[in-house]
């Protein structure tokens, strides 16, 4: 029950985040199925415990309480004295405790002895101790109480609800990082694509560059040839020439062009 109340409380959880990871495995490897035995009983016991069919009224959930219930003169309950103050009034609790003491001390049912000045100074040392330290020590069980409270349940469950917090913010990063794993697949598959698309325009410039390059060549080759010709026509033509004119004509060539130089000379 107790383990139970510990694995519901997240306590577990503190104590496992404090081992060492050999530790924790180990932990972890012989408690699983038994754990989750356990977790499954006490859900089975909270269903019949506070199931429909259970009296609420007549049966109320015991709680415990903060702070201890009233008393006077240190040990009897103020209950007591509210269930009489309706039948007997103010005074009649305490009319009723000295005669029920009268009754007890008359009949013998409480017999005093030589002894009963121990008592006596026993009771009166308690009851001067308790008006004198009383506040002091109860203060200070009611903080060691608190601390413990804080020390074995309220740190433990605040250290596993900070721990489950992690583990739930670090597995949806895994999750966002595994989504994004399709996401980086993609975009190197893209960029494998881009690179490929990339070699292949560049095996084609290259292809382009040096096609062009053997045409440029035989456009070369074919205006050579072809300027080889024309000039060495020209130069056939005009050695032809050259060869065909005689000296008188080349005279009277000459002659005709200073002529003509004349007669434009005398018109400008």
């Amino acid at each position: 029950m107790l383990a139970s109340f510990v694995v519901k409380s997240g306590a577990l959880g503190g104590l496992c985040a404090k081992c060492p990871q050999r530790c924790l495995g180990a932990v972890q490897a012989a408690q699983n199925s038994s754990i989750a035995k356990r977790i499954e009983d006490w859900d089975k016991a909270n269903a019949i415990f506070y199931g429909p069919e259970r009296d609420y009224k007549n049966f109320p959930t015991q709680r415990q309480l903060e702070t201890p219930p009233p008393v006077r003169l240190g040990f009897l309950p103020e209950s007591w004295f509210q269930t009489l103050y309706p039948r007997t009034g103010v005074t009649g609790p305490y009319l009723f405790g000295v005669g029920l003491l009268g009754y007890v001390l008359s009949k013998e049912i409480w017999v005093i002895d030589h002894n009963f000045s121990e008592m006596l100074g026993f009771w009166g040392a308690i009851l001067w101790l308790n008006h004198k330290f009383g506040d002091k020590i109860g203060n200070y069980i009611d903080r060691l109480r608190e601390t413990n409270y804080n020390d074995w349940f309220v740190k433990p469950v605040q250290e596993a609800k900070e721990i489950y917090q992690t583990e739930i913010q670090e597995n949806e990063k895994a999750i966002w990082r595994a989504e994004g794993q399709k996401y980086l697949f993609e975009a190197k598959k893209e960029n494998v694509d881009l690179q490929l698309e990339a070699a292949y325009r560049q095996r084609i410039q290259n292809v382009y560059t040096d096609v062009k390059k053997r045409l440029d060549y035989q456009v070369d080759v074919l205006n050579t040839n072809k300027q080889f010709e024309q000039e060495h026509m020209v130069n056939w033509i005009v050695s032809g020439v050259m060869k065909s004119i005689t000296p008188q004509q080349e005279k009277e060539s000459i002659t005709s062009c200073l002529q003509t130089l004349k007669k434009l000379q005398a018109t400008a």
